[in-house]
């Protein structure tokens, strides 16, 4: 069967392995042409219908990357320093209506995860955000109500290496055509498995 893609799959497969959740910055700020190459990998992210749901505020001024950092759950967590972060992509998502809704986070997360990827590739650091005060990083950054955040991304050049991770076997979370009735393990090792993300 023919490649028809330009990428070499196993360096691709290489790239996504050592991608981590990166929580500690260089201070320098992220140039302009790495940022845009950052951004370009989100835009070409699959949706529904090509409908694109997608808006993407940089927030590079460190009092409003502050603001935002304190509007998050994790501002007290030493190993998530948002505040830290050059740059942050928050991203929405573009409520149209109630039945599209639905599609938001999955699509807008894919876009997220093209930009993790491609600035992973760019020697740039990422690390997705969630468990935000919507409301207040909205009104702080005058995002209208038709857009809805969905998660905030930092961005930077990684100031540590993290450890390598690991991860389940294919054996324990994949099933074809049916449910095989893995056991899971206990709740402990899923918690445990979501950390490393």
């Amino acid at each position: 069967m023919p490649n028809a893609s330009k990428v070499d799959p196993d360096a691709l497969l290489d790239l996504i392995r050592s991608r981590r959740s990166i929580r500690h910055y260089q201070p320098e700020p992220v140039p302009d042409l790495l940022l845009e190459q950052v951004l370009e990998a989100g835009r070409w992210a699959p949706s529904a219908s090509n409908q694109q749901p997608w808006a993407f505020v940089v927030v590079r001024d460190p009092n409003l990357v502050q603001l935002v950092a304190q509007h998050s759950a994790y501002y007290m967590d030493r190993d998530a320093r948002i505040a830290d972060a050059p740059a942050l992509i928050v991203l929405c998502g573009v409520v149209w209506n109630q039945s599209r809704r639905r599609f938001l986070r999955g699509e807008v997360g894919m876009a997220g995860m093209q930009m993790m990827l491609q600035a992973h590739a760019l020697g740039l650091g990422t690390c997705w955000v969630d468990g935000l005060e919507r409301e207040a990083i909205a009104d702080a950054l005058g995002i209208p109500s038709e857009l809805e955040i969905i998660g905030v991304m930092t961005l930077g050049f990684p100031d540590t290496e993290p450890a390598q991770t690991t991860r389940k076997a294919l054996f324990d979370i994949v099933h074809y055509d049916v449910w095989e009735g893995v056991d899971f393990g206990g709740m402990a090792d899923v918690e445990d498995a979501t950390k490393e993300l």
